[in-house]
């Protein structure tokens, strides 16, 4: 059961989120090389490995100009899965230090991929998504915000001492838009780099918050150039993820999966007792605590399925139940538009999406019961593709009829709405019980939009309801949404700690 969970794949995402990055094979960057630089890449210590930057100088229309590419390769281990990730993004700025391009491509799923590209055009950045839907964005810009080039030079150009705060903005891809970062320069300490220890000067950066969700802080360590030699970024269940700066051999040099983490166990969030027959229960109620969350209780969704009673500081009580049918409800209205239109992710418009929805379909006319042929059909016809797919689109999906719950929560939500039943995808936890001992794993699944109320379906599973083994996070329709920003509240409570207990539990007998 647990080779369904989306523990090592969201860990992933959310990571390349708070890095900024996202994957592809290797944007070539023609022009002069000016710098180039590379870090070896640790996970709790363990190298795991490298981030290769160079700056190329380019002339356009007799303007010099600076291409900046960062490039990160990591080798990330997932119950007995290991892959190797590559990521990559860019800006292009003038001389001057202004911003006149971005670029990123993001690993969706096998052989796809969504790629940004961005122009500044005055006080805009106008952004350029390709894939199944091509679409145009526009955002807010400034001459303040700073590129890949001129964030390397940032402490050198604010001549960092001890005690000195500044903040910059830069571009964040990951939900395409500006954010402000806040710095605060410490004082000097002794480092061990290598074997020896350098006198390094401290800075401690914070991101302003994203959607609600506060990114993890990074903490660099200066040269007497005021150079970055050392990085420190602790990653919600990933580990804590460190970069020094090495030679190219030493970067490029094999790195041993054996020693490197498994994010699949580290993202488990282990149960104090288990549940007989978690996806048969009727209702249960959990404790949760999130001790480093401002506002725990805001962390986690609450509907017509699970509520939150009993908030205590950093613990609340959230009592979840059963839905496996539509309830009386004696008034209701249509929900918004954007959970039956088609869009980048849900892309319902799909021919072999709306194929495969009359398919499973037949010749069922009752909305409930129309849902929940399409999940079965999903479950029967889907093969289980852990760690190598990331955030597919449906419509490729529906091509490959592989992946892993991310990839049956989206088709199951596209031929939904190819239906003519409104759609989203809920984002949470999901019980599982291991050799070890029960825990909750990171996961998706789909609801559906009947008689009045929101009703969870999920695929891995294939039994026509949600049983309350599922918590759920976050919901989104993924409406204009070119991003994996709709992960981000999942990211809030991995940052808070979250700890679950079981309290009680009513299995129908």
């Amino acid at each position: 059961m647990y080779r369904s969970i989306q523990a090592g794949s969201l860990a992933f995402l959310l990571l390349t989120a708070t890095l900024g990055v996202a994957q592809q094979n290797g944007t070539p960057v023609e022009g002069k090389l000016v710098k180039e630089t590379f870090d070896a890449a640790f996970l709790d210590g363990n190298r795991a490995g490298y981030i290769h930057t160079s700056v190329r100088e380019l002339e356009r229309n007799g303007q010099k100009l600076y291409a900046t590419r960062v490039y990160l390769e990591l080798t990330l281990r997932r119950f007995q899965d290991v892959v190797r990730q590559q990521v990559e993004s860019g800006t292009v700025e003038t001389d001057a230090g202004k911003v006149t391009a971005v670029w990123m491509t993001q690993g969706l799923g096998k052989d796809q991929k969504l790629t940004l590209a961005g122009t500044v055009d005055g006080e805009q950045l106008v952004v350029k998504v390709s894939g199944p839907m091509n679409l145009e964005r526009k955002i807010p810009w400034n001459d303040e915000v700073i590129g890949l080039y001129r964030e390397q030079q940032i402490f050198k150009e604010k001549k960092a001492k001890p005690g000195d705060k500044f903040s910059y903005q830069h571009y964040e891809p990951m939900v395409n838009a500006v954010v402000t970062v806040q710095a605060v320069v410490k004082d000097f300490e002794a480092v061990e780099i290598g074997k020896t220890k350098r006198l390094l000067l401290r800075v401690e950066t914070v991101p302003e918050k994203i959607l609600t969700v506060q990114l993890p802080p990074t903490t660099f360590w200066l040269d007497k150039d005021l150079q970055v030699v050392r990085t420190q970024t602790d990653m919600p269940s990933l580990g804590q993820l460190s970069t020094l700066r090495t030679t190219k051999e030493v970067a490029l040099s094999p790195v041993t999966p054996a020693q490197i983490t498994d994010i699949g166990i580290s993202q488990l969030i282990p149960l104090n007792r288990r549940i007989p027959r978690p996806h048969d229960t009727s209702a249960a109620v959990y404790k949760l605590t999130l001790p480093a969350d401002e506002e725990p209780a805001k962390s986690i969704a609450a509907d017509n399925r699970q509520k939150i009673e009993n908030i205590k500081g950093k613990s609340f009580e959230l009592h979840v139940r059963a839905l496996r049918k539509p309830e009386n409800v004696k008034e209701y209205g249509k929900p918004a538009e954007e959970f039956l239109k088609s869009n980048y992710f849900i892309n319902s418009d799909d021919a072999k999406v709306q194929e495969l929805a009359k398919k499973a379909v037949g010749a069922e006319t009752d909305p409930w019961r129309k849902a929940q042929r399409i999940e079965k059909w999903v479950h029967d016809n889907m093969k289980i593709l852990n760690f190598t797919e990331a955030m597919a689109t449906a419509d490729h999906v529906a091509k490959t009829l592989e992946g892993d719950c991310t990839e049956h929560a989206m088709l199951t939500a596209a031929m939904c709405r190819a239906a003519g039943i409104p759609a989203r995808t809920a984002i949470g936890v999901i019980y599982v019980d291991l050799p070890k001992g029960p825990v909750f794993g990171y996961h998706m699944w789909t609801e559906v939009y009947v008689q009045g109320q929101w009703l969870g379906l999920d695929a891995t599973l294939g039994r026509g309801f949600v049983g309350a083994g599922h918590i759920k996070i976050t919901d989104h329709s993924w409406h204009e949404t070119r991003s994996l920003a709709p992960l981000l509240p999942v990211m809030r409570v991995m940052l808070g700690k979250v700890a679950i207990e079981v309290v009680r539990v009513d299995n129908g007998d």
